[in-house]
């Protein structure tokens, strides 16, 4: 079902713009009781019902059926000069088509029909299937099995309504109008076809409009004017090996929030397309457009780059610096405070030692994301200030953060998602009343954010450019790994912190919350925490660093595995969040020295179940205490946990 935002980005696009089924009317006007049953048609003559097939045939040339309820049954068209007008038709079990037009039939009408299976599972192939020449106009075409129409003869299609497709119990994949085998001429103009998916479908939507040579060569058709949303492709012309295409013209038409492709995947020979406009994000012109405003309102750094599509561009580091991207562009930060602009489609943005900022201007939804790496949610933030999350309301509207809450039709809203499996945190937004993502971007590597990184106002927007240009910082290598030392951090409960990365990606982050206090989130696996004797030292690859030891302290271990936790007599009060003991298992080293009734003659398993036998246990958590008053909390585990996983705790 169509979207607010998808509907106001086609008016955008169309200023004026009368939309079939949505600002004109289609469909059957009649009220649904003044509608005739069936039995009220004849079982003789030339139009006669059989309800044995539940078919109506119509043999009478010149006749008019109007203001009939069909319900499930076939109406055979076998004459000319045919009118079916304010009528209703549903779903069916075993009927394959509503209305079947036989070939050689000339100017058969079908207007102000209402074809809705309310989304029951239905046999029907087609609403109405025509090899004669037909007229179809300003109908409603709900919740489609399969194809809405089937056509292989000639006539006009225009002004109809088409929402919703797929819920067929024979598998078919639906196409909203399928031509093929057809020497036209066909005018397919100012039709709606709404072909996103349907939340109770079981099959999914095909194509909007589908021209091919499967059964046979195409010829005189001209699709202008159409509105098409959704489907696998807005349009297909081309394909099939049982013809060729000739005087195929795709023109004037608006394409919109395919899965896929606007035009699958190109037109054939013999089809021409002109002056279609794509009105959905994949449109180049929107990014431009949005840079362009961006640019005018004032680039917020001394310093600008802008790169060219599939090039590299770097910070220098003098100075902040805003980089703009475009298709297929790396982008590379450097020490000072980097401003990335995101541009039109994908592009690889890597986070300098500086503060970043991720800008995002316009909504790029795409089945390839923007990457992130070197992401550092400590100082990094996300800007989705310059997008207006609600097209349907004046000025500017700012998104909601709603966490890893799932995106709802509520309002406008972003979330992110954490994939273990790829190492990836996907961030989406969504435009108000809309529940697909209209932007969605992918950062390297597995982090909880939170308000603090999302800069979604435009007073947020201009703090955290300010925030950035002020951080300061030092750096200290050891192998393979780097700590970089901020300080003058704004905005954040901490003043100054550490961020250790290593192979180029953040593996730790160690917040100074107070002279007693702090946390360290971890990012990366096989770290080695060490503390004892009020010291704390971080390990990771052939790196380590000594920290600030602060006698109370959380290690938020997150998404990260295979740690070690050592501690020895003298580690203060610390609390461990996310410890593992499962797959990728985490490992907690204890000092015998540290608890008065171990001894170096007991076994492991004697140590632990001696330990265990003095764990303080809450609901959820474990609380070790040692003979000299440390304390270690393993939130979330719990002493059985800790017996069952014997290997989890080791004693040295």
């Amino acid at each position: 079902m169509y979207t607010s935002a998808e509907i106001q980005l086609l008016r955008n696009a169309d200023p004026g713009v009368k939309i079939p089924g949505i600002d004109t009317p289609t469909g059957n006007p009649l009220a649904t009781t003044s509608l005739k049953p069936l039995g009220a048609l004849p079982s003789s003559g030339s139009i006669t019902y059989s309800p044995g097939n539940s078919t109506v045939y119509v043999k009478q040339a010149g006749a008019v059926l109007s203001g009939y309820d069909f319900g499930s049954a076939t109406v055979m068209v076998e004459a000319n000069n045919v009118t079916i007008q304010d009528c209703s038709f549903g779903a069916s079990a075993t009927n394959w088509y509503s209305i079947q037009v036989a070939n050689g039939c000339t100017n058969t009408t079908i207007t102000n029909y209402t074809f809705n299976s309310e989304d029951a599972a239905s046999a029907k192939n087609a609403w109405v299937v025509s090899a004669g020449q037909v007229t179809i106009t300003n109908n409603s075409f709900i919740d489609s099995p399969s194809d809405a129409l089937d056509l292989t003869g000639s006539g006009v299609v225009s002004g109809n309504y088409f929402s919703g497709a797929g819920n067929n119990s024979t598998g078919a994949h639906p196409d909203g109008i399928w031509i093929t085998d057809s020497s036209g001429p066909f005018s397919i103009t100012d039709n709606f076809i709404d072909w996103t998916a349907d939340p109770n479908e079981t099959v999914g939507p095909n194509d909007c409009i589908r021209i091919t040579a499967e059964l046979g060569s195409v010829s005189n058709v001209t699709v202008s004017g159409n509105f098409l949303l959704g489907g696998s492709a807005n349009i297909q012309a081309s394909g099939g090996t049982e013809g060729t295409f000739s005087n195929i013209s795709i023109t004037g038409n608006y394409l919109g929030f395919a899965d896929y492709y606007a035009f699958y995947p190109s037109p054939a020979t013999g089809v021409t397309t002109s002056g279609n406009v794509i009105f959905d994000y994949t449109n180049p012109g929107y990014a431009a457009s949005a840079w362009a405003a961006y640019e005018k309102a004032g680039v917020p750094t001394p310093n600008l780059l802008v790169s060219a599509s599939g090039s590299t561009v770097s910070a220098s580091g003098t100075g902040p610096t805003t980089l703009y991207g475009s298709l297929g562009a790396h982008l590379f930060g450097g020490s000072a405070e980097n401003n990335f602009v995101a541009g039109f489609g994908r592009e690889f943005i890597f986070g300098g030692a500086g503060a970043n900022v991720f800008t995002f201007i316009n909504p790029n939804r795409s089945d390839s994301p923007s990457e992130i790496s070197n992401f550092d949610p400590a100082k990094d933030v996300i800007d989705l200030s310059h997008i207006d999350a609600n097209l349907t309301a004046a000025g500017v509207q700012n998104f909601t953060f709603i966490g890893t809450n799932a995106l709802t039709s509520a309002g406008a809203q972003v979330d992110y998602v954490q994939d273990a499996a790829t190492d990836t945190t996907t961030v989406q937004a969504t435009l108000a009343g809309d529940t697909t993502p209209d932007l969605v971007f992918q950062i390297a590597g597995l982090f909880t954010l939170t308000a603090a990184n999302f800069g979604l106002t435009s007073s947020q927007s201009t703090t955290d450019l300010a925030a950035g240009a002020a951080l300061s910082f030092s750096t200290l290598r050891s192998g393979s790994a780097n700590e970089y030392s901020y300080t003058n951090v704004q905005g954040r409960p901490y003043s100054s912190y550490q961020a250790i990365d290593c192979a180029n990606e953040v593996a730790a982050d160690d917040l100074n919350l107070s002279g007693s206090s702090n946390e360290i989130d971890l990012f990366e696996n096989n770290a080695t925490i060490t503390r004892g004797n009020s010291a704390e030292r971080f390990a990771i690859g052939n790196g380590s660093f000594n920290l600030a030891y602060h006698a109370n302290e959380t290690i938020q271990a997150g998404d990260a595995g295979a740690e070690t936790f050592a501690f020895s007599s003298g580690f203060g009060n610390e609390t461990i969040d996310g410890f593992a003991t499962g797959a990728n298992a985490d490992t907690l080293q204890l000092s015998i020295s540290a608890f008065s009734y171990l001894n170096n003659t007991m076994t492991q398993a004697q140590d632990l179940a001696a330990v265990l036998s003095h764990v303080s246990t809450a609901t959820s958590s474990a609380t070790i205490t040692d003979s000299n008053g440390d304390s270690l909390t393993l939130a979330g585990v719990t002493a059985s946990t800790l017996a069952a996983n014997p290997t989890a705790v080791k004693f040295v």
